[in-house]
């Protein structure tokens, strides 16, 4: 706690005090000292509160030079109030803040999520991206069922035009869910299947893990959340098989999340995007596979202006096309010549070794979380598995080996498929 002492030229009176704000307490609610002094001896005649700081007020009363106990005592009175009002403040600021939606439902297992909908009518609909009523059920293992009147879209670009089950955006009444005490986040996008197969349940699972990896290399992603989608007719009747999918954070929470600021410029300029954080994301791409980003058009990147950044912090999302995913629809862009999805490409900036390196310290940090990540993705079949680690593996195989991390990486930098 940084303490000022002054005086006060109003009132010709001392005054110790720290930065506070809101209002002060004293002398309304202060504390009076009934002893006489003189001259410019310190006294002190009230103790006041400002939230967070303190506020020490001498005036009309005891000579701290004549009751050098009374100081400390006075002082110790002051510390102590400050650190009731801190943790009060403190305490009511973080338990009594309102939690999202997602945040209320998010637990490490999957949930069960029921959305009663004319199916038709969306189907019919699916250009347009015209919402069309729902009601939504959620299940969670640790409270009772959330029941929401809902609107219902779709929404993406490909995957919109290739598969029968495009993937959705949910959008809630925020006076709903201000009944059930809940933040006014009202939108959250729902990523399932492409099409009723096991297979590509899986390929959804391993979309899914991409993200979850995401997370353990940095602090700013889109959280997502595992469930079991219940396709309901508006009768309640069973509309399509129960399958796995997730739901991803929609970006205006994920901006309020991070304490920042959304950045909505069509066009990005590569001076306006953080170096470090870009590079990080850079090998992310490169361990997953995925070819399918560019930083001028924000081709699944989204940018956040973060505190404590001078400069925009890239999030990437969307993973479908990577080779982790190996999704039979995906493709590297064409002048990119290479046999397979699988295979990888480098498109990071040019870096020197040592920025590399630093970077890719954090992955080498959490290799064995990475490559037990899969073991854990609920869902997730032995073949998968076994795919995805040995996948996994291949990038570590690269990066730890110094002459492949230069010809495949550091030297293998700006080579965008599509120049500006």
């Amino acid at each position: 706690m940084l303490i000022d002492i002054g005086y006060d030229d109003r009132n010709h009176s001392h005054v110790l005090q720290s930065n506070g704000i809101a209002s002060l307490l004293c002398p309304l609610n202060g504390i009076g000292f009934p002893f006489n002094s003189s001259g410019d001896q310190w006294t002190v005649g009230c103790v006041g509160v400002v939230i967070p700081g303190v506020y020490f007020k001498q005036g009309p009363g005891a000579s701290f030079r004549n009751f050098p106990q009374l100081r400390i005592l006075i002082l110790r009175l002051v510390k102590l109030l400050y650190s009731i009002v801190f943790f009060l403040t403190c305490a009511f600021g973080v338990f009594g803040q309102e939690m999202s939606l997602l945040q209320e439902i998010r637990q490490d297992s999957a949930i069960d999520l029921y959305l009663a909908l004319d199916w038709k009518e969306i189907e019919k609909k699916k250009k347009e991206k015209t919402y069309v009523p729902a009601k939504v059920i959620l299940v969670t293992a640790g409270r009772d069922s959330i029941r929401l009147d809902a609107k219902v879209r779709t929404r993406g670009h490909m995957r919109l035009d290739i598969c029968s089950f495009p993937p959705l955006k949910l959008k809630f009444d925020k006076g709903e869910l201000s009944d059930h005490k809940l933040s006014p986040q009202d939108e959250m996008d729902i990523v399932n299947h492409c099409e009723e197969s096991d297979t590509h349940d899986q390929l959804l699972l391993k979309e899914y893990l991409a993200y979850k990896l995401w997370e353990l290399v940095s602090p700013y992603y889109f959280k997502v959340q595992l469930i079991r989608l219940h396709y309901l007719k508006t009768d309640g009747s069973q509309a399509h098989g129960t399958a796995y999918a997730f739901l991803m954070e929609n970006t205006d929470e994920l901006v309020e999340r991070l304490g920042g600021r959304r950045n909505k410029t069509p066009v990005i300029s590569t001076s306006a995007v953080e170096r470090e954080s870009m590079l990080r994301v850079a090998l992310f791409e490169y361990m997953i596979g995925n070819t399918d980003w560019y930083i001028t058009n924000r081709h699944n990147l989204e940018f956040v202006a973060i505190p404590g950044f001078k400069v925009l912090v890239p999030i990437p999302y969307d993973f479908d096309y990577s080779g982790l995913v190996s999704a039979p629809y995906a493709a590297h862009h064409e002048s990119i010549d290479l046999p397979s999805v699988t295979s990888r490409y480098y498109q990071g900036w040019c870096a020197s070794e040592e920025e590399v390196r630093n970077v890719l310290k954090s992955f080498l940090d959490q290799k064995e979380k990475i490559l037990s990540t899969p073991h854990h993705i609920q869902g997730l079949n032995e073949k998968s598995v076994a795919y995805t680690i040995t996948y996994l593996k291949s990038f570590f195989d690269v990066i730890e080996n110094p002459k492949k991390l230069d010809n495949l990486i550091i030297h293998h930098c700006d080579m965008w498929p599509v120049k500006e």
